[in-house]
Formats: C-alpha cells, sequence, structure tokens
C-alpha cells in the first residue's frame, strides 16, 4: 500500500516537472516570437526613415507668363515624378518632364498663380525615396516685353577701320538678344564679337574688309514680346584710282578743269622764238627770251594774257573752283534715290504688347517717309492715339501700343524724294493671349 502510495506521488512530480518544462519553453517560444516581431518594427521604420530623404530645398521666384526649367539632381533614380502641394503633375505639353544623365528636369510652359507653392521632385534609389524640394513663388513686380532706348546706327567706314555697332534694350526679363548679317545669325570670331554691359548690346567688326558690308539686325526677345533693328555698313575699299578730268560747265560755256598738268607753248615771231612754261598756282611763270624786237614783245604779251585767262589756274580760280562745285551740291543737281536697308517680312506678336517695327534707310536729299495699315495711309491723328511714328536721320520706327486684334494685316512703309522711291511690305500677326 505504501509502495503504490510512493509510485503515483512520483508520477504527481514527474508531471508536475514536465509541466513547468513545457511552461519555460512556451516562455522562451513566446519571447523569441516577439523579438523577432521587434526586429521587424525596427527594420520598417528604418526603412521609413530612407523613403523619406530630401536632398536639397530651393527657393525660387517666378513671374507671371514666364517660361521655366527646374532641375534637381537624382543620380540612379527611376520612377521620377513630379509632385505640387501634394498632387502629382502629369507629363503634358503644360508640364513637360525630361532628363539628361541623372538630372532631371520640369519645364513649365507659362507659370501662373496656380503652381505657388512647394514643388518636389520624387525619385526611386536603392537607398529609398529621395526628394528635391523648390518652394516656388510668384513675382509681385511688372514685367515687360523688349523696347529700344538705343538703336544702333548705319556707318560707312574704310576698309581696315574697327566697327561698333551699340544699341540698349529694355524688358523684364532681361530679353534674349541675336545679331543677324543679312538676316544670317552671326558666327563670332576674332574678327566678329559681341557683349554686353547691363542693357547695352555691342557688335564689334575689328579691321573690316569690304564683304563685311552688308545689313546688321539686332533681335531682342522674351516671353512678353519682341523688338528689333537694322542698320547697313559700307566699307570703301582702299584702292588709288589714276587722276581724272572733271569738266564743270559754267554759263558761259568756258571750261574749267580740275587737275591741269604743266604746260608748254612756245611762240615764234618773224625773227625770234620765245618759251613759255605755265606751272601750278604756287609756281612763277618763267619765260626765256633770246633776243627779240619790240614789236614781237607785244605781240607775246597779248598771247601771255590770253593763256592767263584760259588756261592759267591761280589760287582765285582755285576757290572760285572749290565754291562753284559746292554750290552745285547743294543746289540739289546731285542725289541718291530712297533706299529701304531692311524690313521683316513677317512680326507675330501677343495682343496687348506693344509693337515696335524699325527700318533703316538712305536716300539724299532726306526722303519723305509715310507709313500704310492695309493700304490705308496712317495719320497724324491717327498717331494721337495708340499708333506712334518716330523718324531720326536714317531710321523710322511704327510704334503700335496695346496691340489690337484688328491691328493685324499689312502694314507698308513708302519712301520718296525727287530722285525716285521704293516700299517694303510687312505682314503682322496678333496672337491670343
Amino acid at each position: 500500500m505504501k509502495e503504490s502510495h510512493k509510485t503515483v506521488q512520483k508520477e504527481d512530480e514527474l508531471l508536475m516537472v514536465s509541466t513547468q518544462k513545457k511552461s519555460v519553453v512556451a516562455t522562451e517560444e513566446k519571447s523569441a516570437v516577439q523579438e523577432v516581431i521587434k526586429k521587424s518594427v525596427v527594420t520598417e521604420d528604418v526603412k521609413q526613415l530612407k523613403t523619406e530623404i530630401t536632398a536639397s530645398s530651393t527657393k525660387m521666384t517666378m513671374s507671371e507668363g514666364q517660361k521655366v526649367t527646374l532641375k534637381a539632381n537624382i543620380p540612379g533614380a527611376s520612377e521620377v515624378k513630379w509632385v505640387l502641394n501634394g498632387m502629382e503633375l502629369r507629363n503634358s505639353d503644360d508640364y513637360r518632364y525630361g532628363v539628361s544623365g541623372s538630372d532631371h528636369t520640369l519645364t513649365i510652359k507659362k507659370a501662373s498663380n496656380k503652381d505657388e507653392g512647394i514643388l518636389t521632385c520624387e525619385g526611386k534609389t536603392d537607398e529609398g525615396i529621395i526628394k528635391c524640394q523648390f518652394v516656388v513663388t510668384l513675382s509681385k513686380e511688372r514685367s515687360s516685353e523688349p523696347a529700344f532706348i538705343m538703336q544702333p546706327k548705319s556707318q560707312n567706314v574704310n576698309e581696315g577701320q574697327d566697327v561698333l555697332f551699340t544699341c540698349e534694350v529694355s524688358g523684364e526679363p532681361s530679353p534674349e538678344v541675336e545679331w543677324l548679317k543679312n538676316n544670317q545669325p552671326i558666327a563670332v570670331s576674332s574678327h566678329l564679337r559681341v557683349s554686353r554691359s547691363k542693357n547695352i548690346y555691342s557688335l564689334e567688326i575689328r579691321n573690316a574688309a569690304v564683304s563685311d558690308t552688308g545689313k546688321y539686325t539686332v533681335k531682342a526677345k522674351n516671353y512678353h514680346g519682341q523688338c528689333s533693328a537694322t542698320a547697313s555698313l559700307t566699307v570703301l575699299p582702299l584702292v588709288e584710282e589714276p587722276p581724272k578730268e572733271v569738266v564743270l560747265k559754267t554759263s558761259g560755256d568756258a571750261s574749267m578743269h580740275e587737275s591741269f598738268s604743266s604746260q608748254s607753248f612756245q611762240m615764234a615771231s618773224s625773227k625770234q622764238e620765245a618759251s613759255f612754261s605755265s606751272f601750278s598756282s604756287s609756281s612763277m611763270t618763267e619765260m626765256k627770251f633770246e633776243s627779240m624786237s619790240a614789236k614781237s614783245m607785244s605781240s607775246m604779251k597779248e598771247s601771255f594774257v590770253e593763256m592767263s585767262s584760259s588756261s592759267i589756274m591761280g589760287k582765285s580760280s582755285m576757290a572760285q573752283l572749290e565754291s562753284s562745285t559746292s554750290k552745285m551740291l547743294k543746289s540739289g543737281l546731285r542725289g541718291v534715290p530712297p533706299k529701304i536697308e531692311a524690313l521683316p517680312s513677317d512680326i507675330s506678336i501677343e495682343e496687348g504688347k506693344v509693337l515696335t517695327l524699325s527700318c533703316a534707310f538712305s536716300g539724299e536729299p532726306a526722303p519723305e517717309i509715310t507709313w500704310y495699315c492695309r493700304g490705308r495711309k496712317i495719320t497724324s491723328q491717327d498717331q494721337q492715339g495708340r499708333f506712334h511714328i518716330e523718324t531720326s536721320e536714317d531710321l523710322t520706327t511704327l510704334i503700335i501700343m496695346d496691340v489690337q486684334k484688328n491691328d493685324g494685316g499689312l502694314y507698308t512703309l513708302n519712301l520718296g524724294n525727287e530722285f525716285g522711291t521704293d516700299s517694303a511690305t510687312v505682314n503682322i500677326n496678333i496672337r491670343s493671349p
């Protein structure tokens, strides 16, 4: 009986030990599971931290209507997207995505109030999602289309001289300026240089050659509008031409010569000869006598007087010639027909902007200038409103303020003086804003 009781007690003890062992194992397993869960949570936290890396933050200001390109550098990025104030921007004409190497770009076609705020470029990398942030504000400053404060002037120079065309252009933002020769872009070289100092733009031609003769145009444009001006350059060759005899007819049908060479006259009398040499006004007339009678002397004196009046030019004669020539030129006996140096064939401008149309011209005497709009003359009454015409010595400019849709069409410039006429037409296209 006692042995049976001991056996039961022993079995109870064994069962208790087994239960305790199982409890210990279960506790250890639970701890292991909790540890795994903790490790998993830590890993997720680290992973979450990696997805929130902000690589850069940039403040920038844009003007209304401006075309803007933002650039974010994210090496090894994939699935790149641009987000504005929490909303993803889709790749479109208004918001154009681009990529060049590790640089990702977003081009905003025309900035407006809706583009203000936080603009972010996000790209997935091995390190997580990298963000490049832009804090965008819209400028309150008033922007304006380009306009000439000073235009380049036409020039005549001798071969080998240096030439400098200069203009001053206003506009906000600063306009892009391009120089052209005969409507072709100019290639910069050691011979041709362009430069800028604030609003002053210059084109320098060093050691000008005859081949540099032509029409030089400067174009300035920003997203608000554009303007252009043209000036001509004439390079005169350094060629020595043989002297030419020019005869100017006087009222008495007598001839006067611009240049005179030494002349020899021989006169013979019945018994003797006399020799006369005539020189320029600074020389003395030299007469050589061998022997002659009083009669031959008298005869020679009369001949000499006749020669002096018709052939020998002294200082007073030279002065008279110069005065006569000057009077003839001033009286308009010589002239040059008018010529339009350059005028663009087509111009496109946005409605509401200011149109500036400039044209260089030549002509002697100065030609009469007339502008026409679709065949109708632009009168002084028109110029009291939105239309203005400004004309200098060799440049005429048509300015239209606050361009309207009905301002579009063909505009004609007409020049005329007593030696001829010239005209040119330009088509103005008005775009909707």
